[in-house]
């Protein structure tokens, strides 16, 4: 019995031999081999038996040329200046499957793949350096030119024939680190939408820039410390305990190291305060509640609780159920920044343990709590926010029907309007208001509202149109009138923000004719004139 060939030998002449003119068939080893010289893949002048002639490495990528079947036994060389992975309109046997694994490494040049590979299936490392494999296709097999992303390639055999080398194959996806044939290969994600917001590259696209938040007043925010100046206090926490040593008060001396220009931020203040308590273990404003009196000591004391601790004073003084001060809740609430009142109602529930709403419900009507509701909130346009003329338009609009287009006002509504808008923005909403209807929005004010209500609304209003003359007139308007009180309070206020208080005596001078400091000169005396005279940076 004749033993069968060993793997690689030719096998009898005429096996397996294809019908003339067909392809060969799938799978079974070629059945020609050129009978002259050696057998494929033996050295010329090599001994039968010996191992085979092995040529170099192939380098990484290197596709052997197709050895189709030809007449006769004759060998077919490989293309003369083929390039590595080059294919001349190859064939693949009938029954080759998409996905089949290719055949191992280093097989000698000439011999065939193992049993079911398909011939000519490129090897695991993927195509060559600077080709592009196609996506889901077999090997050698481009996409057609209007296959969509990621569609999956048609059944096998309608594709064209593959183009020469070096001509660029449409549909190819860029070649990925290492690919396995059968293996879906990653692709890259359709592009997206651009974030909401932007454009996208070359296309138009508005955004408006976010608007900066109106930062804290000075004293409002514990971050300010980090940026204050320390103060060299030793000599003037030994002239307060000098002053307030022994018989009697030397009350211009405190006058003189409170108002000291070294002292004018806040956070210097403090650190004054802080230093006179250690240097004697003492307190500074318990000292100063039992040496002076009156006027003084309650001007003394709101400078030294500083602006923060002032406004909570004077919150929990205002809110004590026997009688709300409307004028000094208004004071604290109206025109602040949303950091400041951020930080207001902070505090205050830190040093009295209770909410400020809770505690603002209790003291005042329905219509007045609606609008502190709206204040504390804190969502009132920032300063740097613009002024939209279709948004104005739309609440010249609101302001009317809410107002002289009904029967009785709708205060929620307005109070809406104004507690939710920056000064520039009221400042437009009057001025359009005028055009449109031609009334003045004070006047419409005064007449749909009383009370409370009117009195809030008229501040926003005029506090918009201008800051500068609001300020001058509720300072005549306490200064002569006796509020005493009210009168330290705003201008203790006015004091730690210096460029307001400038513009603020200004409008003074051009609204009444005449200076603040001889109002404060004429109308008050002792040591109140003389503390409101310091607090002015008068002489």
């Amino acid at each position: 019995m004749s033993q069968p060939p060993y793997y690689g030998q030719p096998p009898p002449q005429g096996y397996g031999a294809p019908p003339p003119g067909g392809p060969p068939n799938t799978g079974a080893p070629y059945q020609q081999y050129p009978p002259p010289g050696p057998p494929p893949g033996q050295a010329p002048g090599q001994a039968p038996g010996q191992a085979p002639y092995q040529q170099h490495q192939p380098y990484y990528g290197y596709q052997p040329a197709p050895v189709s079947p030809q007449p006769g036994g004759q060998y077919q060389p490989p293309p003369p200046g083929g390039q590595p992975g080059q294919y001349q309109n190859q064939q693949y046997p009938p029954n080759a499957q998409y996905g089949q694994q290719p055949p191992p490494q280093n097989v000698p040049y000439g011999q065939p793949p193992p049993q079911g590979a398909p011939y000519g299936q490129p090897p695991p490392q993927g195509a060559p350096y600077g080709q592009q494999p196609p996506q889901h296709a077999p090997y050698g097999q481009p996409l057609p030119s209007n296959a969509s992303y990621g569609q999956q390639p048609p059944p096998s055999g309608q594709y064209g024939p593959q183009p020469p080398y070096g001509q660029q194959q449409t549909g190819y996806a860029p070649p990925p680190p290492q690919g396995y044939p059968g293996q879906q290969q990653w692709q890259a994600p359709p592009p997206q939408h651009p974030p909401h917001g932007t454009s996208g590259y070359g296309a138009p696209g508005y955004s408006a820039p976010p608007v900066q938040p109106t930062p804290a007043s000075q004293g409002y925010d514990v971050g300010q410390k980090a940026y204050a100046q320390p103060v060299h206090t030793a000599v003037d926490v030994e002239d307060l305990r000098r002053a307030m040593k022994g018989m009697g008060c030397d009350e211009k001396a405190l006058i003189r190291v409170f108002t000291k220009p070294a002292y004018a931020n806040p956070w210097a203040l403090q650190q004054l305060v802080r230093d006179y308590n250690s240097r004697f273990l003492r307190n500074l404003i318990e000292d100063i509640k039992s040496e002076t009196r009156s006027d003084l000591e309650t001007a003394l004391l709101a400078l030294l609780r500083g602006p923060l601790g002032h406004d909570v004073y004077l919150l929990d003084k205002s809110l004590n159920r026997l009688g709300t001060d409307e004028d000094t809740l208004m004071d604290v609430l109206l025109n602040r920044s949303n950091a400041d009142i951020r930080a207001i109602a902070a505090e205050y529930k830190r040093t009295t343990h209770r909410e400020l709403l809770t505690d603002i419900k209790e003291d005042v009507d329905d219509a007045l709590f609606r609008l502190c509701s709206m204040l504390v909130a804190g969502t009132r346009a920032e300063d740097a926010a613009p002024v939209l003329p279709h948004e104005v338009d739309a609440k010249v609009t609101e302001l009317q029907r809410a107002t002289e287009g009904m029967i009785g006002a709708n205060a929620v509504s307005v109070a809406q309007i104004f507690a939710s808008s920056s000064n520039a923005q009221i400042a437009a909403l009057a001025d359009a208001y005028q055009r449109k209807y031609h009334r003045s929005l004070e006047e419409v004010i005064e007449k749909e509202f009383r009370g409370d209500m009117e009195d809030a609304l008229l501040r926003m209003l005029m506090a918009g149109q201008n800051r500068a003359s609001s300020d001058a007139m509720r300072l005549r308007e306490s200064l002569t009138k006796s509020k005493d009180k009210l009168f330290i309070n705003r201008m203790v206020s006015l004091y730690w923000d210096q460029p307001r208080q400038a513009a603020a005596k200004e409008a003074y001078r051009r609204k009444y004719g005449t200076s603040l400091a001889r109002d404060v000169r004429d109308l008050l005396k002792g040591d109140l004139e003389d503390m409101m005279l310091a607090l002015l940076r008068e002489k």
